[in-house]
């Protein structure tokens, strides 16, 4: 047995250098699928890397909670991480009953018809993008499309203007991105984290104040105005909401098209496939987001004693559950480590189980489907033009930069 470094598995640095560790999660699926870590420097936990542990543990929100923290980060003297997690409430972050009730804020929104309205400004935002790039050349494909087309479809359906865009960029990047060099505002962290919050705060604060005395038909006026068991929603929910919208929202997809991409550049043959077979989208684009996983992990804290394939699980502990192990599980997937853009089913939980599944998650079917389609139908050839760079986050470790040498087939 190959001795697991539990650094490997949620160092954030480790994720930049060297991206998922699936070579760990593979061994840890086969020989140790309950683990317990203590690692220096970070909290003690169980790492959940099968599927159906996920499923269960996800299927009995009463009994492992989110409220105590939805993510693991490392112990620090300032405890900086946990007071911005108690800063703002998230619906994430909510347990039963109360999730429930927040959760219908938004959900209905969301919904797959309430989306269709959508399909038009998806489609017409990705072909400008992809149109804006010129017939040939090189660019960050991560700066110039899979930042932007997420970003856009969110400030629009939030109304929030165009020129504010790259404000809204430059704090999910500094949120997501809080280990990572280049996205720290200051050497102190803990100062800069506070500079970053309090920026969101002034601004959506604005905003919320503006959808209350006038509202929109958006989402930032449903949030506004929105009502808990007949009272108006608090301002950390409220802000809750829009910090869930805009960055969350934004940084998964973003994730999703910038891996799926890089996964195409590695296969041309399946994006030739994909051109040819453009009906192929709506599994192509969820088997991109499977084969990815934007969101790593989650945690949740076990509320009572609680036996997991043999292991005790005592209250208090922490499981971290690692959803792009569980995505590639040799028992529920086949040939799990290929991309198959026709694969069904395809049960992946890149968007959770559950109480707490993901929201958003056919807005970003939609929207990574759209620009895949944009692109593969369009391109004639494309290349890495450079080392692809990724954040250093164990949370969401997509490509922060990926630089391509593309040209395009000429217009018909």
């Amino acid at each position: 047995m190959t001795e697991i470094d539990p650094l490997r598995l949620i160092d954030p640095q480790c994720y930049a250098e060297y991206g998922y560790p699936h070579e760990a999660w593979t061994q840890l699926r086969r020989e140790t699928p309950v683990r317990f870590f203590e690692p220096p420097g970070w909290p003690s936990f169980w790492a959940i890397t099968k599927h159906a542990d996920i499923v269960e543990i996800s299927k009995q929100p009463d009994v492992f909670l989110n409220g105590p923290g939805m993510t693991l980060v490392r112990e620090r003297p300032d405890d900086l991480d946990r007071q911005a997690q108690q800063q703002i409430r998230t619906v994430i972050n909510m347990d039963p009953p109360e999730h429930r009730a927040y959760r219908k804020i938004a959900s209905a929104y969301f919904s797959p018809r309430a989306l269709q309205s959508l399909d038009s400004l998806v489609s017409e935002t990705a072909t400008k993008l992809v149109d804006g790039l010129g017939a040939q050349g090189e660019c960050d494909f991560i700066t110039e499309i899979a930042s932007q087309h997420p970003l856009k479809i969110i400030a629009r359906i939030l109304g929030v203007p165009e020129s504010d865009e790259p404000f809204i960029l430059r704090l999910t990047n500094e949120l997501f991105g809080s280990e990572d060099a280049e996205f720290q505002r200051s050497e102190d962290r803990m100062e800069g984290m506070r500079e970053m919050f309090t920026e969101f705060w002034s601004y959506f604060t604005r905003v919320m104040q503006e959808r209350r005395s006038s509202p929109q038909d958006d989402l930032a006026s449903v949030f506004a105005n929105a009502r808990v068991e007949g009272e108006p929603m608090g301002d950390l929910e409220t802000m809750g909401f829009c910090l869930i919208a805009f960055t969350a929202g934004h940084e998964t997809t973003r994730g999703a098209i910038g891996g799926g991409f890089r996964a195409l550049i590695e296969r041309p043959e399946e994006s030739k496939r994909w051109a040819r077979e453009p009906d192929l989208t709506p599994s192509a684009a969820d088997e991109i987001i499977r084969f990815v996983t934007p969101v790593n992990h989650m945690v949740r804290t076990a509320n009572r004693d609680y036996e997991l394939r043999g292991e005790k699980i005592r209250q208090g502990d922490r499981l971290v559950l690692f959803y792009a192990s569980a995505n590639r599980d040799e028992e529920v997937f086949e040939a799990p480590s290929e991309l198959l853009l026709d694969r069904r089913p395809n049960p992946h939980l890149a968007f959770g189980v559950g109480e707490h599944f993901c929201m958003g998650a056919h807005l970003a079917r939609k929207t990574s489907g759209a620009i895949f389609r944009e692109l593969t139908s369009r391109l004639e050839s494309v290349e890495l033009a450079g080392t692809p760079e990724r954040v250093a986050s164990n949370l969401v470790p997509g490509f922060k930069h990926l630089p391509i040498r593309y040209r395009f087939a000429p217009s018909r």
